[in-house]
């Protein structure tokens, strides 16, 4: 039955049976479940998938190691709901996979920016930031200019600013602590939502007007603004194995999310990077980890970290990957399977949990 004693791992997917994300025909489908489930199964492992709504609450799930699916639904409610269940199943014995922590950071740059004050590698805290709650809060003192005003949810640049100015950092706080009701589904629903806003508005009386539109701000991420980089670096990580990619700029912008201008690391600029990568790794107790890091040709620096939802592209992409050995880089020249690398992954670090025990 393979090298442990039965352990059970419990697979969660959403509504439609989605479990987090691969990418074929250059769409975002699901991982395939079915394959994971086989793999890990073949390693002598008890697999139970289920939907959310589908888990019986009354039975016991202590010594159970649960995966799962975050949601990037518009205004996070699902997430919420996701975010309460694997809290719960967590408080109730379960090893959650991974832990809550690393869910709240998922799509909650906030709080992702309050792990990384945690880290005791203070190179990888080059990127002071601030975290406000209101516009209010982030409009007492103008900090030293310029920086990066960040919405603490959202993918590929959207709802991130570089303001230069006063003004600018006025206007973009501004812009970005508003409401999702403004901001979100206006987009999907828009003659809908401005009906919405001018019905609720014209109730709202004109001395609490001002103060309730303020007090329903969304909370920002001020950060430090590192100057002339030409785009960051993606790097994966699976279970020891690291996979790379360089993602240029967007066309006079300062952003590279979302540019889709991917290139292929020079070897040489690959060493230091994955010695920096590998920092990182030595902080999250997770075998799978989506970084972003970019260089300003002295140092690197880490801009954003997740364990959840990672985007598979580099791996998917690459031909080849780097594993360390006797202290050294090496390449190794062969493709990957998405899947196989995550079941592989977690069957590994399960293995090592409980040998750890």
């Amino acid at each position: 039955m393979g090298d442990i004693n039965l352990k059970k791992i419990l697979i969660l997917t959403d509504y439609d049976d989605n479990f987090l994300i691969s990418i074929k025909k250059n769409k975002y489908v699901s991982m395939d479940v079915e394959k994971i489930k086989n793999f890990m199964e073949k390693k002598g492992y008890d697999v139970t998938v289920l939907q959310f709504s589908d888990i019986d609450f009354k039975k016991n799930y202590k010594d159970y190691y649960v995966l799962y699916q975050s949601s990037e639904l518009i205004g996070q409610f699902y997430k919420k709901y996701i975010e309460d269940i694997i809290y719960f199943l967590q408080l109730s014995g379960a090893h959650v996979l991974p832990d809550y922590k690393y869910l709240k950071a998922h799509h909650n740059k906030g709080f992702m920016e309050l792990i990384r004050s945690s880290f005791k590698d203070e190179s990888l805290k080059t990127i002071s930031s601030n975290y406000f709650g209101t516009s209010k809060e982030a409009l007492k003192k103008i900090p030293k200019l310029p920086v990066v005003i960040k919405q603490i949810s959202g993918s590929g640049s959207r709802g991130v600013y570089l303001a230069k100015t006063r003004t600018e950092y006025r206007k973009f706080v501004k812009k970005a602590s508003r409401t999702i009701i403004g901001n979100g589904y206006i987009n999907y629903h828009l003659t809908f939502v401005k009906n919405v806003v001018k019905n609720l508005l014209a109730l709202i009386s004109s001395k609490y007007e001002k103060n309730n539109i303020e007090k329903i701000d969304r909370p920002i991420i001020v950060q430090k603004f590192i100057p002339n980089l030409a785009g960051d670096y993606k790097v994966l990580y699976f279970g020891g194995k690291y996979y790379t990619l360089f993602r240029k700029n967007r066309k006079n912008d300062f952003r590279a999310s979302g540019s889709g201008d991917f290139s292929e690391v020079k070897m040489e600029e690959n060493y230091p990077l994955l010695d920096f990568a590998e920092k990182v790794v030595k902080e999250i107790d997770f075998p799978i980890l989506g970084l972003d890091i970019a260089f300003d040709g002295t140092r690197f620096h880490l801009i954003e970290f997740q364990m959840l939802h990672i985007g598979p592209y580099t791996l998917q992409n690459s031909n080849y990957y780097f594993i360390k050995k006797n202290n050294r880089w090496i390449r190794i020249d062969k493709k990957s399977d998405l899947e196989i690398e995550f079941a592989r992954s977690i069957c590994d670090f399960i293995k090592l949990k409980e040998k750890n025990k």
